[in-house]
């Protein structure tokens, strides 16, 4: 008996299946991407928050304000999460946004927050420079797996 084809989330792993020959519908419960994608984006702006720590403090004190930023990073995210809403329903008013679910607009709204802090923390140099590079090139390549999706399925086919 043949098993069902995963269904993906994301553009490039919908892309991925095609190419080896599976399915490659949406899906929208697909609990191990998110679960990647959310510690990807915390990740990415818990470097961003971190390079503000003073470099002069003793270590006790950078140990100790780096384990309270864990914290204050997971504060940043749940007042983006409500300030993101808001932002929806203003588009929604203005007529953007008026046909994407909620949890599509929230996730757009934090990949490109997450994009603008990789931006960041890539002009900084360094090893955090090479992880923000990482998340630039997977936002890209889901983009351009995204236009070729589309092109391939047609414009008015929802996988």
């Amino acid at each position: 008996m043949n098993s069902p084809s995963p269904h993906f989330y994301f553009s490039l792993l919908r892309l991925m299946a095609i190419l080896r020959g599976g399915g490659a519908t949406r899906a929208e419960n697909n609990g191990a991407e998110a679960w990647i994608a959310g510690v990807a984006i915390y990740f990415i702006s818990y470097l961003f928050f971190a390079q503000f720590v003073p470099a002069d403090l003793k270590f006790w004190q950078t140990g100790l304000l780096l384990a309270g930023l864990a914290f204050l990073v997971w504060l940043f995210w749940l007042f983006a999460l409500y300030l993101n809403s808001l932002i929806i329903e203003f588009l929604r008013l203005g007529g953007l946004f008026a046909k994407i679910p909620t949890r599509r607009a929230q996730s757009i709204l934090l990949a490109t927050t997450a994009t603008a802090m990789s931006a960041q923390l890539l002009q900084r140099g360094g090893w955090t420079a090479e992880i923000a590079a990482i998340w630039l090139i997977a936002v890209a390549m889901n983009l351009a797996a995204a236009v070729i999706l589309a092109f391939r399925n047609g414009a008015g086919r929802r996988d």
